[in-house]
């Protein structure tokens, strides 16, 4: 069954490791989205490999991805832009193209771990 304990937690912990990133390096940021992706297709793919509904594989990753959009607060300190931009950025842009975009990154990837993962190795 899915699990929302865990994609919150996985949500909270990024948000707090990307809050740590950006204020001590900011030029990292990028490189730990990446990070983060790896790590929910691996978790994804762990956790629900067994089970046949793709909506597991697609709401996981986009509450995760969620969590830690809307608790970003680098991007609200640094002030990059006005507030308008912002606020259409965290309530627009991110919720409704990108983290669907990076969800159905990793529903793709993992099924199709989960389909030919036995030829991997």
């Amino acid at each position: 069954m899915f699990n929302w304990g865990a994609a919150l937690g996985e949500g909270i912990m990024a948000s707090l490791f990307l809050g740590l990133i950006s204020k001590k390096r900011p030029e990292l940021r990028v490189p730990y989205f990446a990070i983060f992706v790896l790590v929910e297709i691996a978790v994804v793919v762990l956790r629900y490999s067994g089970q046949e509904n793709s909506a597991f594989f697609f709401w996981h990753p986009y509450l995760a991805f969620l969590i830690s959009n809307i608790s970003d607060y680098a991007v609200y300190r640094r002030g990059c832009g006005e507030a308008r931009a912002i606020a259409f950025e965290k309530t627009v842009l991110w919720p409704f193209i990108v983290i669907p975009v990076l969800s159905a990154l990793v529903l793709t990837v993992g099924w199709l771990i989960k389909l030919y993962g036995r030829y991997l190795f």
